[in-house]
């Protein structure tokens, strides 16, 4: 949980090591019974409001709303570096979920908050 602005948000916090240029973040938990998976729960905005992933990597946290998790993905990935093939469309840029702040996502949002955040 976390106080933000006096509203109280859920957070769920992962962790993974990425390539160094993609992060992939698993969208999902399962529950064990005697080390078995027993059941899968894909995380909605029913369940939480954030998914905040530390990556060893970048040693870095990144921060992706519900909003862009729909019914339950099974993950989304985040780029460190560009797309080999220079695509741009439908691509995460990691940068964009550095803060705790309003949903950054695919175009055109990734193009407005770019604009709106400080040169440092």
């Amino acid at each position: 949980m976390v106080d933000r602005d006096g509203k109280l948000e859920r957070i769920q916090v992962k962790h993974t090591e990425s390539d160094g240029a993609v992060i992939v973040v698993s969208c999902r938990s399962a529950s064990l019974t005697n080390g078995r998976a027993r059941r899968t729960k894909r995380y909605t905005a029913a369940t939480i409001d954030w998914l905040a992933v530390y990556d060893r990597t970048t040693d870095r946290c990144y921060y992706i709303s519900t909003s862009e998790l729909g019914d339950g993905r099974r993950e989304i990935r985040l780029r460190v570096l560009p797309a080999r093939n220079n695509q741009r469309a439908g691509v995460r840029l990691a940068t964009d979920y550095e803060d705790l702040m309003e949903p950054a996502g695919l175009e055109p949002a990734t193009s407005w908050m770019q604009t709106r955040r400080s040169p440092n």
